[in-house]
């Protein structure tokens, strides 16, 4: 019976430690709010992972700066970000998916003036006719365009900070900035009543990507690789590309959901 009594809280600790779930922590610069700002397409997607990884793992997100996610990622073992562009400099630092979450059409500059061009131009065309551009601090546009980017950033206004790339929305509509570089559809969602044709300008960047991916990344650890493949496992699930595709179809308005669907091989 002393025995028993003695082994008790021995078994009891052991099946504690078993049944601990392990903590992830999601670094994001966008974090949405109740009553003022909705959780965006991707971030659904990756609750919706989350939410059918709950019995393994706490989740929790926390508020941070593009820039600050990175550093975050090399200090700690059991940090993940999500919605980011695979570059060789970025995995020597954390383990990649090897699906993307969603694919985006290239970014566009976005104006809040015609200037009366073709539809496509240079972003070194854009700036030498003066424009004030706003940039994201930390974000990657796409291999060429961070070359000019870094090579004109006292031509151009860079932005740092948490939700800077909303903050540059609301210069270029109070006329602080003459453009931004974004994804159009990103734009749209954001900005509903944004007049395009009119009050707004949408012109195709000859240095952009075709397509740019964004992929969920965690720290290189064991935890974080586990996580990794634990959440491609749920990816590859026909309830989550049932779902995905639903938000996807959903967004069509503001999104080009035949492009993205396609570019994902959920068709």
């Amino acid at each position: 019976m002393r025995c028993l009594s003695n082994c008790l809280p021995i078994l009891f600790l052991i099946s504690f430690v078993c049944s601990a779930k392990q903590e992830i922590y999601f670094a994001t610069d966008l974090l949405p709010e109740e009553g003022t700002r909705k959780a965006d397409l991707v971030s659904q997607l990756v609750y919706y992972v989350t939410d059918e990884l709950k019995n393994d793992y706490r989740v929790t997100f926390q508020q941070t700066s593009r820039e600050r996610e990175w550093r975050l990622i090399e200090k700690q073992s059991n940090i993940c970000v999500y919605n980011k562009t695979h570059t060789p400099k970025r995995a020597k630092l954390a383990v990649f998916a090897s699906q993307p979450l969603i694919v985006y059409a290239p970014n566009r500059l976005i104006l809040n003036r015609d200037i009366g061009t073709a539809p496509s131009l240079s972003l070194t065309t854009a700036l030498s006719l003066g424009l004030n551009i706003g940039v994201v601090k930390g974000r990657n546009y796409g291999e060429k365009l961070d070359e000019l980017i870094m090579q004109n950033s006292e031509l151009l206004y860079v932005g740092a900070g948490s939700y800077k790339a909303e903050r540059l929305e609301v210069m270029l509509k109070q006329g602080k900035l003459d453009g931004i570089i974004e994804y159009s559809s990103v734009f749209k969602s954001r900005q509903p009543d944004a007049n395009i044709g009119k009050d707004y300008f949408i012109y195709a960047l000859t240095e952009a990507q075709h397509a740019v991916k964004g992929y969920l990344a965690c720290a290189k650890s064991d935890v974080g690789e586990k996580f990794v493949a634990d959440f491609e496992n749920v990816m590859n699930s026909a309830g989550y590309r049932a779902f995905a595709i639903s938000k996807l179809n959903e967004a069509g308005g503001l999104i080009e959901a035949d492009f993205i669907i396609e570019q994902l091989g959920y068709k």
